[in-house]
């Protein structure tokens, strides 16, 4: 009888401790979360304020001299993404009827700078070096965790000022910017693929032959 008698105090003991058992659980789950972006709380890792990546970090100079390149280099490559604009979201995609995030990537370094890469996010990121938010030059790759559950899950190609081109599964192929307060936010990391400076000016060379041809045979 006395058993009997206690069962309810029993029974409300036991649902308060599975109470505190998932409340704990859900902690800890975002304190991983928190720390994977950086910080204890993730909305305070921003783009512009990343200054933490991976001990490879690109810190080199960039001579005056080369940023007249990147600069030239971000023009071909505004001009080599134009017509992705608006292309739909399809996974796997890499055409200009559907393309996924890193597709776009493996199109346009291929077509531009004949330069192979990863198929994946997480290819991506184990290519070229860390590069410091503050010192993004035009080519490089930048890398955001919307989800807790896939580190570095969106990619996205830089451009200057805080821009960067890349495949919104909403909207498709869009420019936006890292100081937005949603890209802001999942902003992971950064990353250098393209090898080193001739590779740049070799590209450079190419694009204006090309762009050059492809004056001639409009004129003709």
């Amino acid at each position: 009888m006395s058993r009997l008698k206690n069962y309810p105090e029993m029974v409300g003991k036991f649902y308060i401790l599975m109470l505190a058992i998932l409340l704990t659980g859900c902690t800890t789950s975002r304190s991983i979360f928190d720390r994977r972006l950086g910080d204890e709380n993730p909305s305070k890792t921003t783009a512009t304020q990343a200054t933490e990546v991976d001990s490879e970090s690109s810190e080199d100079p960039v001579s005056e001299s080369n940023l007249s390149l990147y600069e030239e280099f971000e023009l071909a490559l505004r001009s080599e993404l134009e017509p992705w604009h608006g292309a739909p979201h399809v996974l796997g995609g890499t055409a200009l009827n559907g393309v996924d995030c890193s597709g776009l990537i493996v199109r346009v370094f291929g077509d531009l700078l004949q330069l192979q890469t990863g198929r994946t996010t997480e290819q991506l990121m184990q290519e070229g070096k860390g590069v410091h938010a503050t010192q993004l030059l035009a080519g490089d790759l930048v890398f955001f965790s919307p989800t807790a559950t896939k580190k570095g899950g969106h990619v996205g190609i830089y451009l200057s000022k805080g821009e960067f081109t890349h495949v919104s599964s909403s909207q498709g192929v869009m420019t936006s910017l890292m100081t937005d307060p949603y890209w802001s936010r999942f902003f992971e990391t950064s990353r250098r693929i393209i090898p080193n400076e001739e590779w740049l000016k070799s590209s450079v060379k190419r694009i204006r032959e090309r762009q050059k041809l492809s004056k001639t045979l409009q004129s003709e």
